[in-house]
Order: structure tokens, then sequence, then C-alpha cells
């Protein structure tokens, strides 16, 4: 079903894919802690996720991250670890183009905060892919 999803996203309009990306992850079953939101060297990959179905706030960026890398490894893809004192919460976010940020917001495209938020991890989705 995941495969057939990626290859549906029309790449070529990055706001719609985007948007349908957060909206298909917005249905997974959340439990309090799936994964370490700063040590990918523990993540697992979209399979084992898929397979094990525990999902948290910051594996749900980890999924839409690996969704949108694996529908067009051309895309521009990034995790971040934001902390944002204004909204008191830390959470993994994918910024997709440098300017697209999906998770910082619940069901919605965001911006990073230039005010109160800081970036305390950032990377490249391709170097963390198994």
């Amino acid at each position: 079903m995941w495969r057939e999803f990626r290859e549906s996203l029309d790449t070529n309009n990055i706001i719609e894919v985007c948007n349908v990306v957060i909206n298909w992850w917005q249905s997974a079953p959340l439990v309090n802690m799936a994964i370490d939101p700063v040590d990918s060297s523990q993540w697992p990959t979209p399979w084992e996720m898929l397979h094990q179905g525990d999902f948290c706030e910051n594996s749900l960026a980890l999924g839409m991250s690996y969704t949108i890398y694996y529908a067009n490894t051309k895309i521009p893809n990034e995790l971040l670890y934001v902390t944002c004192l204004g909204e008191s919460f830390q959470r993994l976010c994918v910024l997709i183009n440098n300017k697209h940020l999906l998770n910082f917001e619940r069901g919605i495209i965001s911006t990073l905060p230039a005010k109160d938020c800081s970036i305390s991890y950032r990377q490249e989705i391709k170097n963390i892919i198994k």
C-alpha cells in the first residue's frame, strides 16, 4: 500500500506532495515514544516502521521524510530536531526544499519560526538511509 501511495504522488508539485503526505501519515496510530528523535543510527527503515506499526510524533516525521525520499530522491529533504521555546515542545520535523516544514504543526505545512526556536539536529535523509 505504501509503495502504491508513493508511486501515486506527483512530485512535480511540491506543495501538493507535502499536503498529501501529511494527510496520509495523520492516520497512523500514535504511541508515546517509538524512536529516539536524535539517534538516527537506531531509526528503523520505512519497511520496519510499517511492519511494527508503532508511531510517535517523531516517527511521523521520519515516515514523511522516507515517503518523499522514495517518491523522488531529487527533492531536498532534511530531518531537523526543533526546540521551540515559544510553544514549549521539541519535535523531529522534515524540511522539504529548504522551506516547507512538516510535522512542526500537526496536519499542515509550516515554516520554521525565526524566533524562539533552535535546531539541535539536522541531517539529509539520504545520509540516514540504511
